[in-house]
């Protein structure tokens, strides 16, 4: 039997998972590799929650768009937060996750053969999608900070590119675009009748006194930048699987026909505690990021004083994207170092073959003591 899906990149995580199912229950694992933060909203939120349960509206479709008022309230907190306005009415869509939003907006714009500029390393699941519509993810390079080229992007576009992702603040490197470049590479997709795919999952996890800068406040380019966006990170609920996508009422109208065959809408109940989340205001996410600053900053103390990593300090998300010395082969050293020391992060590789060499380190749900172990015991496997 063929399946049409065999020629697509295997999701990584499954892999590693499965060989680190035999640590996952000792006290002395240490995991460094899922992207969860650390937080969960607080209990008043949640148990608002628990009366809503009762009505059987809960348990019903919303329209295929998410319930209005999550999409007034995400409206508004977009103009606080990002600086742009977004109709609620023909310009956003609620989703099952903002993977569920990425794939539906490949499914919506690219046809087969077509391709989409991805600087590298980029994050896997997102050229998963790429390739399951029938495309192609063709890699541009990012310089020594971990900024896309914009040399690269112009020499990579041709007669079949269709639109250039940007993913800021980045998984993996933890890289902020700056504005100037962003808006550049506006310009050229404008120049070129190209879509941006700007992937903002990470929008509010920016430290050191950097902003995040959402290319939807151009608004000679609303109608080519395409926002993606998620409640897992800032918000602590990607078990919940809620996220948006905001792009023009003519993108709008077409994605929505992906949406229906494929989610119909995101989980109701989802929606509703992301509505609860938006009207108290969110406060709760600024403690998480003094936690996640004082966190960040003791990871990139004790990973500077391990000799074999080369590390580049930026600014964004909970990751660290050091490049480890004389390291050929990243998933033979993540998996001896999960056998020597039990702690599991991820290979460079998996982020495309430019991460070679490197590895992902995510400290977003651990404790500062726990932050400290896991350097401790890489110090002494790596000396």
């Amino acid at each position: 039997m063929k399946f049409r899906t065999e020629n697509i990149t295997p999701p990584p995580i499954v892999k590693l998972a499965e060989a680190a199912k035999k640590y996952a229950g000792s006290q002395d694992f240490i995991d460094l590799g899922q992207g969860l933060p650390g937080h969960i909203p607080p209990k008043p939120i949640l148990s608002s929650l628990g009366e809503k349960l009762l009505h059987p509206v809960t348990h019903q479709y919303t329209p295929d768009q998410g319930h209005l008022e999550l999409r007034e309230e995400l409206s508004l907190y977009l103009r606080r937060h990002s600086n742009y306005d977004v109709d609620p009415q023909a310009e956003v869509t609620v989703t099952a996750g903002g993977n569920n939003a990425f794939s539906g907006a490949v499914l919506t714009l690219l046809g087969p053969g077509e391709n989409i500029l991805v600087p590298e390393p980029f994050y896997f699941n997102q050229i998963m999608a790429i390739q399951l519509a029938g495309g192609t993810a063709k890699p541009v390079e990012v310089d020594e900070h971990f900024q896309p080229r914009t040399d690269s992007i112009r020499n990579a576009i041709d007669d079949k590119t269709k639109a250039v992702l940007l993913v800021s603040p980045n998984n993996p490197t933890g890289a902020v675009y700056q504005q100037k470049l962003v808006d550049e590479i506006v310009d050229i997709c404008l120049e070129n009748e190209l879509f941006l795919l700007s992937d903002e999952a990470y929008a509010r996890l920016v430290f050191e006194g950097s902003n995040h800068y959402s290319p939807r406040t151009r608004r000679d380019a609303e109608d080519h930048v395409i926002v993606l966006g998620s409640f897992s990170k800032d918000f602590g609920i990607s078990g919940w699987r809620v996220g948006y996508i905001v792009g023009s009422p003519p993108f709008m109208k077409e994605f929505l026909k992906v949406q229906d065959t494929v989610t119909i809408c995101a989980p109701t109940a989802s929606q509703l505690l992301a509505l609860e989340i938006l009207k108290e205001g969110a406060e709760f996410v600024d403690d998480e990021l003094m936690r996640l600053e004082k966190l960040r900053e003791l990871a990139y103390i004790r990973a500077q004083e391990i000799d074999r990593f080369e590390i580049i300090r930026t600014k964004g998300t909970f990751y660290l994207f050091p490049r480890v010395k004389s390291c050929n082969d990243s998933r033979n050293l993540v998996i001896d170092m999960l056998d020597e020391i039990k702690v599991l992060t991820l290979p460079g590789r998996v982020f495309g073959p430019n991460g070679e060499g490197h590895i992902r380190i995510s400290v977003g749900p651990l404790t500062p003591e726990a932050v400290d172990e896991a350097f401790d015991r890489m110090a002494r496997y790596f000396s």
